[in-house]
């Protein structure tokens, strides 16, 4: 028996981020069944809703944030959590061992705030990291999936923390790295903090034995921009297509001559992060648009519905309470029949999807739910994001079906979002069978990295 972690980059608040864990753990589950398997999660015990009706088999650790005090802290509460050694939700730590780890925490982060911005330099922790993370040893390590984007510097510390703390191989499912958020770096930053930082990432990046990309532009950054070893990267699906092994397909199929059901999954961050804010408003009104125009055109029921349950985060909520107050201008003699839906877990968000006949997400992971359920997906995101694009390539699905640039101001005009999403709207059949049919074929891909991380185990 081998001791196994895996470990996800981001809160799983986020359901893209908990359906790329929750995958991995059953993928890691179905080929190591006996063996002692751990995820760690970053505020994995504030998150733990999302993972309801999971069923999780794996001890539950916090992987926590950026810097030396912060590092100490988490590890402190990974080691009451460890300590009860609990296989599931059941199994927590003790009131008193809850307050202390709490306590811990926000003392740090105190002198985090005061301290953090002298002393946290990537040296410290990263022999902080190989110090603290010592009482934790495994045989093998493997990442859930997840973009490299916003800063590099999170992604950096967690693939140190966990090399630190992985004596055999350690594998990268796959991952994409966003040109979007390269280019951007590049601009706020001097030559010389581009350079140490990629330097960084790339080297950090060397000490895993294996990386899988979501698909050829990823791969192409991996091997040309960060000198990655082609020897040690390959492509994958993304891990999140394995959405069926959380909500089996319904064997029936839908008769499209009831009401076509279409989920809208909105979303603000990315207009802000990129100071794009004049695009975010003609987002807003075309997809009012579209709306008007469905209702207009076909028998249908329109949802609404964010990919975080966090209610205050910036990206879904807020762009649901946005688009409703331009379709209140419009026209909002159609507000009766929209339906806002609050997704609250996991098993939740599979569900609602799987009932779906059209899904258009700016959430790459609402899609890929969606598609991996045979339902087809229209992706309303940055083409020059990349994750989108290498999704859709090594799946072999169009992208000029299945993607709207939202960074462009022309796509972004309301003709062309209703001309795109209406072909595919009014030919759903022909669209659902291709869709299936093209992730049938390279689902089994989700598997690779399970499997080369036990090859490289033997």
């Amino acid at each position: 028996m081998i001791s196994v972690a895996l470990a996800g980059v981001a809160n799983p608040r986020s359901l893209g981020d908990a359906l790329q864990c929750s995958v991995m753990v059953k993928l890691v589950r179905k080929f190591l069944p006996n063996d002692d398997l751990s995820f760690f999660c970053p505020n994995i015990k504030d998150g733990f809703c999302v993972f309801e009706g999971s069923n999780l088999d794996a001890h539950l650790l916090d992987l926590g944030p950026v810097g030396g005090y912060n590092v100490l802290a988490c590890t402190l509460l990974q080691s009451f959590l460890r300590r009860n050694e609990f296989k599931n939700r059941k199994k927590r730590t003790s009131e008193v061992s809850n307050r202390e780890a709490s306590m811990v925490l926000k003392i740090s982060r105190l002198l985090n705030n005061k301290c953090g911005k002298f002393i946290t330099f990537y040296a410290i922790d990263k022999y902080a990291n190989s110090y603290i993370m010592k009482p934790f040893t495994f045989d093998a390590s493997i990442f859930a999936g997840h973009t490299v984007c916003d800063g590099f510097y999170p992604y950096i510390h967690k693939y140190e923390a966990l090399r630190s703390a992985t004596e055999g191989p350690l594998v990268l499912s796959p991952i994409s790295i966003s040109r979007l958020a390269l280019e951007y770096y590049e601009q706020k930053n001097s030559k010389f903090e581009k350079n140490l930082m990629l330097k960084r990432l790339g080297l950090s990046l060397q000490k895993c034995d294996f990386i899988f990309a979501r698909g050829p532009h990823s791969l192409k950054i991996l091997r040309d921009y960060l000198n990655i070893d082609k020897r040690k990267t390959a492509m994958a699906l993304d891990s999140g297509f394995g959405a069926r092994l959380i909500h089996p397909i319904h064997k029936s199929s839908k008769t499209l001559t009831k009401k076509i059901r279409i989920l809208i999954i909105p979303r603000k961050d990315y207009f802000c992060v990129y100071n794009k804010e004049s695009l975010y408003k003609l987002y807003l009104s075309s997809l009012a648009a579209l709306i008007l125009w469905l209702f207009k055109n076909f028998n249908v029921e329109v949802y609404l519905t964010s990919m975080t349950v966090d209610v205050k985060y910036l990206g879904g909520q807020t762009a649901i309470n946005d688009l409703v107050k331009v379709l209140e201008r419009h026209d909002n003699s159609y507000l009766r029949h929209l339906k806002r839906v609050e997704m609250k877990s996991l098993a939740g968000a599979c569900k609602l999807c799987n009932s779906m006949d059209l899904v258009v997400t700016s959430y790459m992971h609402g899609g890929i739910m969606a598609l991996s359920l045979g339902v087809p997906a229209v992706f309303i995101l940055p083409s020059t994001d990349t994750k989108v694009l290498d999704v859709l390539s090594f799946a072999g699905l169009d992208a000029n079906s299945f993607l709207i640039d939202a960074f462009a101001a022309d796509s972004l005009k309301a003709e062309n979002f209703v001309d795109k999403i209406g072909k595919v709207a009014g030919n759903l059949r022909s669209y659902k069978r291709s869709v299936q049919q093209a992730i049938n074929k390279v689902l089994p891909t989700i598997e690779l990295p399970t499997k080369k991380l036990i090859e490289f185990s033997e």
